[in-house]
């Protein structure tokens, strides 16, 4: 693509995006306004009390309970050794990147407690879908690891993919208690296995297959999957908790694919209010199973 149609095709692009914001809200009413679902209720509940928002909110979750989640009541300290900054979580410190400032840390914290609530669109284990002691687990985008450290003392064994290095060091810092338990993967995960990258069918090719897979890879996702085909296919017991809420049609298209190789699909709860597109409303997890009890709201056909 040349600098001249590139340059047209983002003004071009911007454009259609003002324009389509104009009347999002009026168009939220029209679809959403008269649905019975109580979770499409509650979010457009939220939406009607706060007229002030701009719509689409974006990562944001349309709920009330999203200021519990504040960055002021984040306490950061120093380690004396390493120099990184840290958060203490549930008797554990969670090291941020060097240079990272008191108020970047907060911010980041809370964003990854926010993000794990119970109630949240972005909370990868619920509703009866959890991973079992002695899981060899996988974390395709591991960021801080805030969400691997909540699991970690059940894990036989974790895998945790980062290629952006500025958070190589403290996850080594983060993890250092558990040793070898904890392994922390410089690359990043899509189809096809090159510099810098690999795919999950030939990570896995020689090492046990995991139990669980956890991936935000920020619209990736789908490259993931597809070069996981024969772990997806071999694995006898497996659950996945997908981000579906980068790209619009992601949740259902990776539910006939999932839901197609026999595993069960359901999903966190809530949405979030993304795009100027339908659907407005998006789930932020998908989760899959095979191999395991499912609890009733599981299906087959997703």
């Amino acid at each position: 693509m040349s600098n001249v149609f590139r340059r047209f095709y983002n003004t071009a692009h911007q454009a259609w995006f003002r324009s389509r914001k104009k009347r999002l809200r009026q168009r939220v009413r029209q679809q959403y306004g008269n649905n019975p679902d109580p979770e499409i209720r509650e979010v457009f509940s939220f939406l009607e009390a706060h007229p002030e928002l701009e719509l689409p909110l974006g990562v944001m979750p349309p709920y009330e309970w999203v200021k519990e989640h504040s960055p002021e009541n984040i306490r950061v300290a120093q380690d004396e050794t390493t120099g990184l900054l840290f958060v203490m979580v549930n008797t554990h410190r969670v090291f941020f990147p060097r240079g990272a400032t008191p108020p970047e840390v907060q911010q980041g914290a809370s964003i990854g407690l926010m993000e794990q609530d119970a109630r949240s669109p972005h909370c990868y284990l619920g509703n009866g879908f959890n991973v079992d002691a002695g899981d060899v687990a996988v974390f395709i985008g591991a960021s801080n690891g805030l969400f691997c450290l909540s699991l970690i003392d059940r894990l036989a064994k974790a895998y945790l993919f980062e290629p952006c290095s500025d958070w190589h060091e403290p996850l080594r810092a983060t993890f250092a208690p558990w040793g070898d338990r904890v392994e922390i993967v410089p690359l990043a995960v899509s189809t096809d296995e090159n510099d810098g990258q690999v795919n999950l069918d030939g990570f896995f090719q020689n090492r046990p297959l995991p139990n669980y897979i956890q991936m935000d890879v920020e619209g990736a996702e789908g490259d993931v999957l597809a070069g996981a085909r024969k772990l997806l296919d071999d694995s006898s017991k497996l659950r996945l908790s997908i981000c579906t809420y980068h790209k619009r049609l992601d949740f259902p298209k990776f539910a006939r694919l999932l839901g197609g190789r026999g595993y069960a699909i359901h999903h966190s709860p809530g949405f979030y209010v993304l795009g100027v597109r339908m659907p407005y409303f998006r789930r932020g997890i998908l989760y899959a199973s095979r191999g395991v009890d499912q609890p009733a709201a599981f299906t087959r056909n997703g």
